[in-house]
C-alpha cells in the first residue's frame, strides 16, 4: 500500500506540469513530507525571508535527501555483500551435507550387501567345519577299526604259525625216533589247537586230517614226510598272508597319516576363515551403524542449514523491500522539492499566495 501511494504521488507530480499551480501545491500539501516542507517555506515567507534563502532551504533539503540516499545505498550494498557471502557459505554447507548424506547412504547400502555375502560365507564355512570334523571322526574310526582288524588277524596268523611250528617240531621228534607215546600229550595239545582254529580252518584241514590219520594208523616215515611238507607249505602261505596284510596295513596307515594332515590343515584354515569373517562381519556392522549415524547427523545439519538459508533469504527480502520503499519515498520527496523549486522560481507570487492561505 505504501509503495502504491508513493507511486501515485510521483505520477501525480509528473502530471502536475499540465495542471494549474494551486492543484499541484494542493497535491504536495497532501503529502506528509510536502506538508512539512511547505510549512517551513511558509515560516520563511512570513519572516519575509528573501527568495534565495527559500531556495537555499530547498537545496539543503534536497542535499539531505541525497545524502540519506547515499547512506542508504552504502548500507544496502554492505547488506547485499554480507548476504551474498552468507548465502554462498550456506549453499556450500548444504551441498556438503547433501554429498555426505549421499556418500554415507551409498556406503551403508553397499556394506549391507557385503554383510549379506559375509554372513552367507560364514554360514557355509561353519557348515564346512562341521563336515570336516564329521569326516575326520568317521575316517579316524574307520582307520582304528582297520588297525584293530589287522592286529587281530595278524595275531590269529601268528597263533597258527606258532601251532604249525610246534607241529613241525613234533614231526621232527617222531622222525628222529621218538615214540608216539612219548609225544602223545604234546600231540593232543597241538591237534586241539589246529582243530579248534576257526580263522584258517580250511587251510589247516589237510594237516589236521594227516595228524589224525597218524594217530590212528601209526607213525611211519612216509606219513611224517607228507605232514612236514604240508606244514611247510601252510607256513609259507601264512607268512605270505601276514606280509600281504602288513603291506595293506602300512599303506592304509600312510594314507590316513596323509589324509589326517590334510583334514587337520583344512580344519585350521576353515577355523581361521571363520574368525576372519567374524571380525569382518563386526566391522561391517560397525560401518553400517556409523554410516547411519552420519546420515542422521548430516540430515539434521542439512535441515538446519536450509532453515538458516531460508531465514537469511527472508531477511534480505525484507531489507530489499525496505530499501526499495525508502528509495521510492526519497524519489517522491525529491520530486516534491524539484516542483517547489520550480514554482518558487517561476510562479513565486502564486506559490506565496497558496502558502499564506494554508492553516
Amino acid at each position: 500500500m505504501q509503495k502504491l501511494a508513493i507511486l501515485t504521488l510521483v505520477v501525480a507530480l509528473a502530471a502536475s506540469k499540465f495542471v494549474d499551480t494551486h492543484t499541484t501545491l494542493a497535491q504536495i500539501d497532501a503529502n506528509p513530507f510536502g506538508n512539512v516542507v511547505l510549512s517551513a517555506i511558509k515560516a520563511h515567507i512570513q519572516a519575509q525571508t528573501p527568495a534565495n534563502e527559500v531556495n537555499m532551504l530547498l537545496n539543503g533539503v534536497a542535499a539531505g535527501l541525497q545524502q540519506d540516499q547515499n547512506d542508504h545505498d552504502h548500507a544496502f550494498e554492505l547488506d547485499t555483500t554480507t548476504n551474498n557471502r552468507i548465502v554462498e557459505d550456506l549453499e556450500k554447507e548444504i551441498l556438503y551435507h547433501q554429498n555426505q548424506i549421499t556418500s554415507n547412504t551409498q556406503l551403508r547400502d553397499d556394506t549391507i550387501e557385503a554383510l549379506a555375502v559375509s554372513e552367507e560365507d560364514i554360514r557355509v564355512t561353519i557348515q564346512d567345519i562341521a563336515t570336516n570334523e564329521q569326516t575326520y571322526a568317521r575316517e579316524e574310526a574307520t582307520r582304528n577299526q582297520q588297525h584293530e582288524t589287522f592286529v587281530a588277524k595278524v595275531a590269529a596268523i601268528d597263533d597258527v604259525i606258532d601251532a604249525i611250528d610246534d607241529a613241525a617240531k613234533l614231526v621232527q621228534h617222531l622222525s628222529l625216533g621218538a615214540s608216539f607215546v612219548q609225544v602223545k600229550s604234546k600231540y593232543e595239545t597241538i591237534h586241539k589247537r589246529l582243530t579248534d582254529n576257526t580263522s584258517h580252518s580250511q587251510l589247516l584241514q589237510p594237516v589236521v586230517a594227516a595228524l589224525t590219520e597218524l594217530a590212528t594208523h601209526g607213525v611211519n616215515q612216509k606219513a611224517l614226510t607228507k605232514i612236514a611238507q604240508l606244514l611247510s607249505e601252510i607256513r609259507q602261505q601264512l607268512v605270505s598272508e601276514k606280509a600281504t596284510k602288513t603291506d595293506v596295513e602300512e599303506r592304509q596307515a600312510a594314507h590316513w597319516a596323509e589324509f589326517s594332515v590334510h583334514l587337520s590343515n583344512e580344519h585350521t584354515r576353515l577355523v581361521e576363515r571363520k574368525a576372519q569373517l567374524e571380525v569382518q562381519i563386526q566391522e561391517q556392522k560397525d560401518t553400517i551403524e556409523d554410516a547411519q549415524s552420519w546420515i542422521e547427523f548430516h540430515t539434521l545439519e542439512l535441515e538446519n542449514s536450509e532453515e538458516r538459508l531460508a531465514g537469511q533469504q527472508a531477511w534480505y527480502a525484507v531489507q530489499s523491500e525496505i530499501y526499495e520503499t525508502q528509495t521510492a519515498e526519497r524519489a517522491a520527496q525529491n520530486e516534491i522539492v524539484d516542483r517547489l523549486q520550480e514554482h518558487i522560481s517561476e510562479k513565486l507570487s502564486t506559490t506565496a499566495q497558496f502558502i499564506s492561505k494554508r492553516n
